[in-house]
């Protein structure tokens, strides 16, 4: 999934990682952005930031994290009878994100349907307010529900009555779960209750002992939040409608990790962050696990290093499925012969080999495997680079695709006979064995996301729904897979969005969005909705290079968190300059950047090391590889680009490297970014240094954003900020549009600008 990027992890704050793609009547192309489309369609408007808030989407965890969905596009029935598609929109009148349920029957796709909404329910919160839509039998669904802030429970939905049955009551947010066939079995994660422990009688009598360098324990000891925000969640078992009974757990869990019980409800597979680890792992050679195999941790505090977990429903024991750990990425899990044994993808095998060349096999790479339950028996299905995307429980077989960074290719069936498990010809009828339909979420860069329908057997295909129809009133500005060479020599691919009036021979400003690229998925903002704004900025007559991979796959995996990470990718943003400088298409002197999450860094030391000008750049909600976030949050990353710990010999490698120690050269306005409370610690240096510098700085806090921005008011906040900050630097210190006590804050900065720029100071 691209939430695991390996250009960079999502920060998601706590714990680093833990906190990581309608009918007939419309038109079959959207004829999106071409110069020659504007010329005939002067009267279409453009877009902005409001209109991408309302679009309307597919509502599925995985894709909104920028991946492959977490669930099928259509979720059939048991008897492939009737399928479900979930989908969801911004209010922003509410400041409230809508999620609906349509239900389809497959006699009626080719007849131009209209489905039919089973609920519709509203979240307040920045969790999905339907989620994990599973068909209980083919009368009943099951989904994790939540509606106008209220704590998401698991519920039971009659398709034919629309009657909705609450299953689970938990004290506090049901955040993923899982049932058994029949429905008697629920295992589910929940957020811990808020608990003020500075308030326990030892605390008030003796202090608390400071023993983590990770300042959000001390912080989340307080609790005063309305609810606990770190990534740790507590596992439960609810049997037969009884009382939930937890699970203990040394190691964390999250929601956004894989959770699959067996069909009869008797075992449980899930993946925890381990908080210890064997020695001897520190002998897989995976280049972006092991610093965290090997890094320096406070006994008994959680890594970043999963491993795939096996819980028995009915004793409650957890413990590992294998002696290894889990890869990052691929991740997959599929039942077989009714719960006697599991499929997983993503993991290492026990170095426990006698064979040396099965032994340096097994520390190389991951696996996809089958576990017999509760034995532990492994039995090895391949070691290529592929994921689970489908097991069928009628069979011994399932169906794996390639796995991340490799191209798209076809799915692959394995088949297991006698004891060893064999690949079979492609067959597009063993995919699933819900129904002898597909449905397909279909989008390009420049097409919208719209979802089909096919007949496998005779492959008749129809649009079943245009999500935005509206978007035939709208200019979108049009994208260009473009590639360039770096500064250091290596090849970069993006997306170029030309503003929607192009005119040739005219240079344009430019806004460099970063984080990846990826050529089939339709990008309204950029890979998130944090901060990027890219067809919005389009519109404001702003051309926009999201800046994607280096063309030869997996090169860049091999500079995380090292000191070439901020030379490679400043590397590349230099280059893209000069090559569009180049073409003819921008000014090189109207140049902003925006950072988010992991790129933070990249463009930080973009900003502290070029001496290419940049008009205007956005720090948004992510890991800066400063001084000040090391001592606070500590961690591998920081030290790994910094070359080394910032004391002793090390110290002047920081010196040098980490962007807090070299502010003084900035003389970029720059914008800060933080989401969630206290979430501002993570941009304090960069604004208080500025600040004291006299440079400008502008610093936006949203205490209840989430690091991928949901509310619609959070992502007006950031987006449309954007959206303004570049208008502003960009198109000549305009104003137009932009609130006054704002703008007349940013003229100061211009003024403070120019003023520093007369002393001599660049």
């Amino acid at each position: 999934m691209r939430l695991l990027r390996s250009t960079g992890y999502l920060c998601l704050r706590t714990r680093r990682l833990r906190i990581a793609r309608i009918g007939f009547t419309v038109f079959a192309v959207l004829g999106l952005g071409g110069v020659a489309a504007d010329c005939q369609t002067s009267e279409k408007r453009r877009i902005t930031v409001r209109d991408t808030i309302e679009m309307t989407e597919f509502a599925d965890r995985g894709y909104f994290l920028g991946g492959a969905p977490d669930f099928p596009v259509g979720i059939f029935s048991p008897d492939g009878k009737q399928f479900l598609v979930r989908l969801k929109k911004g209010d922003i009148k509410r400041n409230a994100v809508k999620y609906w349920l349509v239900l389809f029957r497959t006699t009626e796709v080719f007849d131009s349907p209209k489905g039919r909404v089973l609920v519709t329910l509203f979240s307040k919160s920045n969790r999905e307010a339907i989620h994990q839509v599973r068909w209980l039998n083919n009368d009943s669904v099951l989904f994790l529900g939540e509606n106008s802030g209220g704590r998401p429970q698991v519920y039971r939905l009659d398709v034919t009555t629309r009657h909705l049955t609450q299953l689970t009551h938990h004290a506090t947010a049901v955040v993923s779960y899982d049932c058994s066939r029949n429905g008697q079995e629920i295992v589910y994660l929940a957020a811990p209750r808020w608990k003020n422990r500075i308030e326990a009688a030892d605390v008030r009598g003796k202090g608390w002992l400071v023993t983590s360098r990770d300042v959000d324990e001390l912080i989340r000891a307080e609790g005063r939040d309305r609810e606990d925000l770190s990534s740790d969640r507590e596992l439960y078992v609810q049997r037969g409608g009884g009382k939930a009974v937890q699970v203990h757990s040394r190691d964390a869990l999250s929601e956004y990790l894989l959770l699959s019980i067996s069909p009869d409800g008797h075992y449980a597979v899930t993946e925890a962050y381990r908080s210890s680890i064997p020695e001897k792992w520190a002998k897989y050679q995976d280049k972006v696990l092991h610093p965290y195999i090997v890094e320096r941790r406070k006994p008994g505090s959680v890594s970043n290093v999963l491993q795939y977990m096996l819980l028995d429903v009915r004793s409650g024991i957890l413990r590992p499925l294998l002696d290894a750990p889990k890869a990052w990425l691929d991740g997959g899990i599929a039942w077989l012969h009714d719960g006697r044994s599991v499929a997983v993808s993503g993991t290492y095998l026990p170095l426990d080999s006698s064979e040396a060349e099965v032994e340096q096999e097994r520390r190389a790479h991951p696996f996809v495997v089958e576990v017999d339950v509760p034995s532990g028996e492994i039995h090895e299905i391949t070691g290529a680079a592929l994921r689970i995307a489908h097991g069928d429980k009628k069979s011994q077989r399932i169906t794996l695709v390639p796995g991340y960074g490799k191209k798209t290719g076809m799915p692959q069936t394995f088949e297991r006979i006698g004891k060893r498990w064999q690949a079979l010809p492609a067959s597009p009828q063993e995919e699933s064995e819900d129904s002898p339909f597909d449905v397909t979420l279909e989008e390009s860069r420049d097409v919208p996301p719209r979802i089909f329908v096919t007949e496998r057997r005779t492959g008749q295909k129809a649009l079943l729904l245009d999500l935005n129809p509206q978007f035939r009133d709208f200019r979108f500005g049009n994208v260009e897979t473009i590639r360039w060479q770096a500064k250091d020599g290596h090849e970069v691919e993006g997306g170029l969005y030309y503003p929607p009036d192009f005119l040739p021979g005219k240079r344009y400003p430019l806004v460099i969005q970063t984080h990846g690229y990826e050529e089939d998925r339709f990008w309204m903002n950029g890979p998130w909705n944090s901060a990027f704004a890219a067809q919005p900025l389009a519109a404001a007559g702003i051309m926009v290079l999201q800046v994607g991979d280096s063309t030869t796959k997996g090169a860049d995996r091999s500079f995380i968190n090292t000191t070439q990470e901020g030379p490679r990718r400043m590397a590349a943003f230099e280059g893209a300059v000069d090559e569009l400088d180049r073409r003819g298409l921008i000014d090189r002197d109207r140049v902003g950047l925006i950072g988010f999450s992991r790129t933070v860094f990249h463009v930080a030391f973009t900003l502290t090391h070029s001496k290419y000008p940049f008009c205007a750049a956005t720090l948004a909600d992510g890991f800066d590889g400063g001084y000040l976030t090391y001592l606070l949050w500590g961690g591998f990353d920081a030290v790994g680009v910094n070359g080394g710990e910032p004391t002793g010999p090390g110290l002047r490698s920081w010196l040098e490297r980490a962007p807090g120690f070299t502010l003084d050269g900035v003389s970029t306005p720059v914008r800060l970014e933080s989401y969630g409370p206290r979430a501002y610690l993570g941009s304090w240096e960069w604004y208080s240094v500025l600040n004291l510098l006299g440079k400008p700085v502008d610093f936006i806090w949203i205490p209840q954003g989430t690091h991928l921005l949901v509310k619609p008011w959070d992502r007006l906040t950031s987006q449309q900020g954007n959206v303004d900050w570049f208008r502003f630097w960009l198109l000549g210190n305009t104003c137009d549009g932009i609130e006054k006590t704002t703008c007349a804050r940013w003229q100061g900065f211009a003024s403070l600008r120019t003023q520093k720029t007369t002393d001599g100071i660049h």
